[in-house]
This record gives C-alpha cells, structure tokens and sequence, in this order.
C-alpha cells in the first residue's frame, strides 16, 4: 500500500509541476495595452516589447488613450511579470494644460520630450488652441519626458 501510494503521490506531483511549467510561458504571452487587476483599482500599461510597464496617472490621462473601456480587468498583477515598472506614464505627443493652469505644454513622445508654449501667437503658429487638451490638476505632463524649456516656433 505504502509503495503504491507513493507512486500516486510521485504522479499527482509529477503532473502539477508539469500543469505549472505549462502554465508558466502564459505569462510572456500578455499582449500590449491595459489592465487593472480584479482587486485593485490603478491602471497600467503594458509595454512587451520595451519590457516596461507604467501607472497611468488619472481618469482624463485614461480618456487621452482612448478610455476605459480597453482595459483588461484580470485576476491579478501577473502581467506585470518580467518587466520593469517604471512609474507614471507619460503623455502621448500632443498640447495639454492643467484644468487650473494657463500654461500649455507640448508633448514630443517618439523623442522624449516636452516644452512649454511661450505665448498665444505660439500656439495659433501651432494650430490654436483647440489643439490643447485639458487634463486633472494632479496630472504630471512632463512624467517620462524631458522638459527642454521654450517650444521652438514651428518650422524651426
């Protein structure tokens, strides 16, 4: 009996390490974009191919990215597995100011880098105001950027 019983033990173990190594190449397998996880209410994005993930930093900087509604709401924090936190996110390219702040940033994403608009003319030279998005008070524009001071007038 004993013997027996040992080798059901040696296969119902044999067969969990085998079920668990399978299941482990599943966690490289979490294709790009956004999660939350069941129990948790923050919401990341996933970067594979960069090896990073990154906090993004409220509600208006969600709506930015196209909005709640691409969030994949899992179990856990498992997609975050193998790749490096690396904070807030940055913004994507483009104009933002804070709801209680007149100043207008522009965001450079592919080169890293964000600037401030120097004056109105500045922006009209950079297609208006309508350009700029508004965004929550505790968003951090520069987050993942480099601030590089005055923008450059178009064209220059």
């Amino acid at each position: 009996m004993i013997k027996t019983s040992t080798k059901l033990s040696l296969v119902i173990l044999g067969t969990l390490v085998a079920s668990s190594s399978n299941a482990l190449p599943a966690l490289a397998n979490w294709p790009d974009g956004f999660y939350k996880a069941s129990n948790n209410p923050k919401v990341y994005y996933l970067d594979k191919d960069k090896n990073f993930h990154c906090h993004v930093q409220n509600p208006s900087q969600m709506e930015i990215y196209g909005g709640f509604q691409q969030v994949r709401v899992v179990g856990n924090n498992e997609f975050m597995s193998g790749t490096n936190f690396i904070g807030k996110c940055g913004f994507p390219t483009g104009f933002y100011r804070r709801k209680s702040d007149r100043k207008v940033y522009g965001v450079n994403a592919p080169q890293g880098i964000a600037c401030w608009v120097s004056s109105p003319q500045m922006m009209d030279a950079y297609g208006g105001f309508s350009r700029v998005k508004v965004v929550d008070d505790s968003s951090d524009i520069l987050a993942q950027r480099r601030d590089i001071g005055s923008c450059v007038w178009p064209g220059k």
